[in-house]
């Protein structure tokens, strides 16, 4: 009954084993195969029978039983009792490629015998797995670090032809780019050698070369050579498709959207006479560079020396590859536009600041001719007459009353020298205002009484309206006397037959309003907003600077200075003071 239920057990774990997927090995100690599992021996192509009752040594290659020492752990396990495990352990055979395996070894006991079970996990796929997503995680990093076009597509045909841990290890690449104005796909760059001898070249040279990252094979060739003298430059140069043309690679792909494996270029219908003579690859890879669904170019990658055949996994990884590219492209696509418009900009401004630049010199020299033309004329009449009554006096000395008359003239005229050149010093290098917290009143009283002396003589009456505990404010006495002196000047002025003259202050909203209000000729419309430019006046004697300087005087006040008129009614001139925060109540 005990050997019943003990042969019952063996054969519910010898079905268990039989269907694992697991791949098994039963050793003794002389590394003799007591058992193979069926997934092992499909694994190996072979039956039970042929692989059991063998030595491990004939199945293992000697890298591994030897070098690695896979034999000697299997005795340590066996003389020890304990499990070993080893992790990542790249192995390859006669009848398969290279492959990455697990290897447990665990030790038991069976009819007295100590044997080792060996379990063989095969992580091909997932170390490859591992191995991509850590390689284009590095081509990523660095494309996002680049922002010049000519460099990142120098780098991404660069990640496409490096072997090793550093790119996808094609013979060759070309990068084309849609043309949309010409309806064209374009080479714009290729990175590969021109044949065979070359290429065993590069791959020797390279050999003495230790590049771990992209960026270090990148630092290498820092600077681009001019496009002409780059690798594969006829190439690039003659490599360009239409647009139209859907049915044809590399475009038929573009249309599609898709990428295109090609394994028998010569008698492929998509493949070009011309397309085959410059890849000269039996086989390759296109794969369009996409940016949301929009195609922006293509890759195309062969092996054309080494003619190693193009595996699924790698036209998987040259597509993933692709769509980091197209992202990268666009991305430094984007910035040239920005740095192309920022540099247009930066040329306008320069363009700007220079015509401005040759404006105000061009003001300046016409400033200095208006002023030269308004001195010339301003002088030329009263030195005339100064100069004929001088001459008057030299010929006839004695003549008392002549002598008289002709000098009360000449001095007339030399004091209205004095008060043009005054005008001009006053405007040319205003004083500076000094402004302390003070009240109007006195400023008024200064203007009411600058007036008395010449309304008599104009028939101009005189009203003072000065509304009461008006708030201090900041003036500068001396340049507010000034301000006064042109209004009330021009007031007069405008009053040749006398009139109404009227000097107030009053307080509208949050200033104190200073203002002196005529009632004679007004100004015109169109004159209004003139009155306060330089040079500009409408009187036969005047030089068109009182106002102007009066504007600027108002304006180191802080204060604004308005102007209402109606011709033939008067004019008023008022001056809007900012009261000071600490005198509002």
């Amino acid at each position: 009954m005990a050997k019943r239920r003990e042969r019952a057990s063996e054969d519910f774990f010898e079905c268990i084993v039989a269907n694992s997927s697991q791949r098994l090995l039963v050793v003794d100690q002389d590394l003799t195969i007591i058992y193979a599992s069926p997934s092992y021996c499909a694994s190996r192509d072979l039956s039970a029978e042929q692989i059991e009752g063998g030595n491990l040594n004939e199945f293992f290659p000697a890298s591994m039983m030897v070098e690695a020492q896979l034999g000697e752990a299997i005795r340590k396990t066996l003389a020890n009792g304990q499990h070993t495990r080893w992790s990542g352990y790249r192995q390859a055979t006669d009848d398969h490629s290279d492959r990455v395996i697990n290897i447990r070894l665990d030790p038991y006991q069976h009819d007295d015998q100590s044997l080792v079970l060996l379990t063989i996990e095969d992580i091909t796929q997932q170390h490859r797995q591992l191995y991509e997503r850590n390689i284009i995680q590095q081509i990523s990093e660095v494309m996002l670090g680049i922002i010049s076009l000519p460099r990142l597509l120098h780098a991404i045909l660069t990640a496409i032809t490096a072997g090793g841990a550093v790119g996808l290890g094609f013979n060759r690449a070309v990068l084309m780019l849609v043309d949309e104005e010409a309806s064209l796909l374009k080479a714009e760059m290729a990175v590969g050698p021109r044949d065979a001898e070359q290429a065993y070249d590069i791959w020797a040279q390279m050999g003495l070369e230790e590049h771990h990252v992209l960026d270090d094979l990148l630092d290498d060739e820092a600077e681009l050579p001019p496009p002409e003298e780059q690798p594969l430059y006829d190439l690039v140069q003659h490599l360009q498709f239409p647009l139209s043309e859907t049915d044809a690679l590399p475009t038929a792909a573009i249309a599609r959207r898709e990428t295109v494996h090609v394994r028998d270029a010569r008698n492929n219908a998509q493949v070009s006479e011309q397309l085959y003579e410059l890849l000269q690859a039996e086989e390759f890879i296109v794969a369009p560079l996409l940016v949301e669904n929009q195609a922006i170019g293509a890759l195309i990658a062969s092996n054309f020396v080494t003619r190693r055949p193009i595996a699924q996994p790698d036209v998987h990884l040259l597509n993933t590859l692709a769509n980091q590219a197209a992202l990268a492209i666009d991305r430094a696509r984007a910035y040239e536009e920005i740095q192309r418009r920022a540099e247009e900009l930066e040329q306008a401004y320069e363009r700007l600041a220079a015509a401005q630049k040759e404006k105000i010199e061009a003001e300046k020299l016409a400033t200095i001719g208006e002023v030269t033309a308004l001195v010339a004329h301003e002088i030329r009449n009263p030195m005339s007459t100064i100069g004929g009554f001088a001459r008057s006096i030299n010929q006839r000395p004695d003549d008392l009353q002549r002598v008289q008359r002709n000098s009360r003239i000449i001095i007339e005229e030399v004091e209205r020298l004095e008060q043009i050149l005054q005008q001009l010093l006053d405007f040319v290098k205003p004083p500076y205002s000094e402004l302390i917290l003070d009240r109007l009143e006195p400023l008024i009283d200064y203007a009411v009484q600058m007036t008395t002396s010449l309304v008599g003589e104009a028939h101009v009456v005189l009203d003072v309206n000065v509304e009461e505990r008006l708030p201090e404010i900041f003036l500068d006495q001396k340049q507010c006397q000034q301000v006064m002196v042109n209004l009330i000047r021009n007031a007069m002025e405008a009053m040749p037959d006398g009139g109404h003259l009227e000097i107030g202050a009053r307080r509208v909203e949050g200033t104190v309003e200073l203002y002196v209000s005529d009632t004679g000729n007004g100004v015109r419309p169109e004159h209004l907003g003139e009155i306060f430019d330089t040079f500009y006046t409408t009187k036969p004697s005047g030089t068109g600077l009182g106002l102007a300087l009066t504007q600027r005087i108002v304006h180191q006040h802080g204060a604004e200075i308005k102007v209402s008129s109606e011709e033939g009614k008067g004019s008023t001139f008022a001056i809007a003071f900012p009261i000071p925060a600490e005198q509002h109540k």
